[in-house]
């Protein structure tokens, strides 16, 4: 018995056929991040957060499972509060009561949110993030340490196509 190495530098599906990759097979990651702090003290009314991010899927069939991530600060004397995900304009995932306070204190917020997105296209599409405070306060994406250090609690979105 001879054994055999077989060295390839990429693999191509001939022309008119698609590569076919199994199914959960991840094929592209985008991560993006940035510390630039949100703060709001407007009530009921959705704020653009950061970092949005751009994935172009390969196959129309795949799914994009999305994770972001980011610190906060929440200080209301009564209320919950919330963020969403969106694809473009739509709205395809709503966190209610990510944050919750009773008194007003300030209170550390993880704000996090995980999806697995079936968009349907082989385009250009955009993950962005929203949050909003229920009640009269202040709430904060990103929050800024107080210690004078500029941020030490980055965000990060990251977008994996995964093979249908």
């Amino acid at each position: 018995h001879r054994m055999s190495t077989l060295e390839v530098k990429g693999i191509q599906a001939p022309s008119g056929f698609d590569l076919q990759m199994p199914a959960g097979a991840i094929l592209q990651v985008v991560q993006t991040s940035n510390d630039a702090q949100t703060e709001t003290t407007t009530t009921a009314t959705w704020i653009d957060v950061v970092p949005t991010a751009t994935i172009t899927p390969k196959f129309s069939n795949s799914k994009i499972m999305v994770f972001h991530s980011a610190g906060g600060m929440v200080n209301c004397a009564n209320g919950s509060q919330s963020i969403r995900m969106l694809r473009g304009t739509t709205e395809i995932c709503t966190h209610a009561r990510q944050g919750y306070t009773s008194t007003a204190t300030y209170m550390p917020i993880n704000w996090d949110m995980k999806f697995l997105d079936s968009p349907n296209t082989t385009s250009a599409t955009t993950y962005k993030f929203q949050i909003k405070l229920q009640s009269t306060g202040n709430l904060r994406h990103n929050s800024s340490s107080g210690s004078g250090v500029t941020n030490v609690a980055g965000a990060t979105t990251i977008l994996m196509e995964v093979a249908g």
